[in-house]
């Protein structure tokens, strides 16, 4: 009888900012790691984080400005900032 195959998955680490920080657990400092299925966009990451889909999020990519729906590979850096205003 053949086995049922686990969908493929990426590793991706994320790191919070400012004000987003407070989504992070008691205790965690620095980046997570989490653990998603092949095609996850920045926006699953967020989810997963437990960030509401109704926070302004400003999105960094491996380093480069990114958004949220943008696919993520294996090994990606995602950094989450708060939207800011000023004047």
């Amino acid at each position: 009888m053949l086995e049922p195959q686990a969908a493929p998955t990426i590793a991706v680490r994320l790191t919070l900012f400012a004000d987003l920080r407070r989504f992070e657990p008691k205790g965690s400092s620095g980046p997570r790691v989490f653990v998603l299925e092949s095609g996850a966009t920045v926006a699953d990451l967020v989810a997963e984080a437990g960030i509401p889909a109704t926070e302004d999020v400003t999105v960094g990519l491996n380093g480069e400005r990114g958004s949220l729906d943008v696919p993520l590979h294996d090994g990606d850096d995602v950094v989450l900032f708060s939207q800011m205003e000023g004047g």
